[in-house]
């Protein structure tokens, strides 16, 4: 399973940390409007992983739009933090991709290449979080 790298680990959990703090959502906005605010969320758990949302959202003839919104997998012990992503959505390019096979609230599978994929955006994303939210 591929995973993010250690520096976007240090900052997504900071922001579930956040998260967990404000009743399992929060919305930053610490630039204030100078870039688009990051929406972030607890959505569920499955077999020990906890799934978080972090997207941006734009307004496009009143629809709330995706630019773009990333689900995460979070895996926790004491010594370690595992964070996959598992899903890319982009509704301005009409991107909807999931990469979790999920059966009888089993993970069944996972598209290892299209997730490889999602881990390098993710770790250049999440440092622009970081420098974009003051994180």
């Amino acid at each position: 399973m591929k995973t993010i790298n250690r520096k976007a680990t240090e900052i997504f959990l900071k922001i579930v940390a956040l998260v967990k703090k404000n009743n399992g959502h929060i919305e930053l906005d610490n630039k204030k409007g100078l870039y688009m605010a990051l929406s972030a969320e607890k959505i569920d758990e499955i077999e020990g992983f906890e799934m978080y949302s972090l997207a941006h959202y734009k307004e496009q003839n009143g629809d709330l739009m995706a630019d773009p919104e990333m689900c995460f997998l979070l895996a926790q012990n004491e010594k370690d933090s595992i964070v996959m992503p598992y899903s890319y959505r982009n509704d301005f390019m009409r991107i909807d991709q999931i990469d979790l096979f999920i059966e009888d609230g089993k993970i069944k599978g996972i598209r290892h290449e299209a997730v490889a994929k999602n881990v390098a955006f993710a770790n250049t994303w999440l440092k622009n979080i970081e420098k974009q939210q003051l994180i």
